[in-house]
C-alpha cells in the first residue's frame, strides 16, 4: 500500500501555488492601497515647499525691518536695497512737524527731528510682493558741534 500513500500526498498541478489571476488581483489591491499614500506624499511635498517659502519671506522681512530702522529717512526718503533673494523698496513721508531736539538743560540741541512713515515693498524674482509700513525718526544736523559748545 505504499503506492496509495504516494497518490494521496501528491498535489494536482491545478492546486499548486498562486494562479496568474490571483497574482494580478493581489498587485491591483496593493496598488489601490498605495494610491492614497502617493497623494499624501504629494501634499506633504507641496506643504514643505510652502513652509520653506514662508520662512524665507519672514527672514527677508525681518532683515528689511532692521535695515529700515537703521536708515535716516530725512537723508534717504526713498530707495531700494537687495535683501536676501528679494529687493526692498521704500518711500518715507513725514507725519509730524520738524522739532528741535533739546539738550538736558532744555536748550535747543544740534538736531532737528521729524517722525516719518515708511512704506516698504519686498519684491521677489517670481513676481510675489510683500508690503509693510513702519514709523521711524528722521534727523538732520542744524549746527556743527563747535557752535553748540560756544
Amino acid at each position: 500500500m505504499p503506492h496509495d500513500d504516494r497518490k494521496r500526498n501528491l498535489i494536482r498541478p491545478s492546486q499548486a501555488g498562486f494562479s496568474l489571476l490571483e497574482s494580478l488581483v493581489a498587485v491591483a489591491l496593493i496598488a489601490v492601497a498605495f494610491l492614497p499614500l502617493l497623494a499624501l506624499q504629494g501634499q506633504l511635498t507641496r506643504t514643505v515647499v510652502a513652509v520653506e517659502r514662508s520662512e524665507t519671506t519672514v527672514k527677508n522681512m525681518t532683515s528689511a525691518l532692521s535695515y529700515l530702522r537703521a536708515i535716516n529717512p530725512t537723508a534717504t526718503p526713498e530707495g531700494s536695497e537687495p535683501i536676501g533673494d528679494a529687493v526692498l523698496s521704500w518711500t518715507a513721508r513725514p507725519v509730524s512737524e520738524e522739532r528741535m531736539a533739546l539738550d538736558q538743560g532744555g536748550a535747543p540741541g544740534r538736531f532737528a527731528l521729524q517722525l516719518y512713515e515708511i512704506d516698504a515693498v519686498m519684491g521677489y524674482a517670481d513676481g510675489r510682493q510683500g508690503s509693510f509700513t513702519v514709523r521711524a525718526m528722521g534727523w538732520r544736523e542744524t549746527a556743527p558741534v563747535g557752535e553748540i559748545l560756544n
